[in-house]
């Protein structure tokens, strides 16, 4: 069902709205964690996408446009995290920064609700939304698992 791709990718939506909540009201000396946090769920959440998602939303001519402006968007996301990597967290700069990607990553997360998501319903065969919900599913439960057996150990 289409359904489960789509709120997948809703649920990764709150977690980085309250993640980014969190860096812009919360303490100073919690915004290192919370940024890593952030920029690997980020990360995690682009490579699915536009591994899986993009490449088949792009084959629909209605929904192109859309696909390639996301794509875009994506782009414009890792190069913020980029820049934000190399900066002091707790100058202004890195602030206005941090806040200029927010606004960028929730009018991208807005198009793809209201936008992308129903495109898709509308023009997407039921069948392949659900094999890319599975794909994504699978794929995003491989690097969770990874990841924190990956992490035992470390400290």
């Amino acid at each position: 069902m289409a359904q489960q791709l789509f709120d997948l990718l809703k649920r990764d939506h709150r977690q980085v709205e309250k993640w980014m909540t969190q860096i812009e009201d919360g303490p100073v000396n919690q915004r290192e964690e919370l940024f890593t946090t952030l920029q690997d769920a980020l990360e995690k959440h682009m490579q699915l996408e536009e591994k899986h998602f993009y490449p088949q939303v792009k084959k629909i001519k209605e929904l192109k446009d859309l696909a390639t402006d996301a794509i875009e968007e994506h782009e414009q996301t890792k190069n913020f995290l980029s820049q934000l990597e190399d900066m002091d967290l707790d100058d202004e700069e890195w602030l206005t920064s941090f806040a200029e990607m927010r606004q960028g990553i929730l009018h991208h997360v807005q198009d793809e609700e209201k936008k992308v998501f129903p495109g898709c319903t509308q023009h997407m065969d039921a069948k392949l939304l659900q094999e890319i919900g599975e794909k994504c599913i699978q794929e995003k439960e491989q690097t969770t698992t990874s990841r924190s057996s990956g992490s035992k150990g470390k400290k």
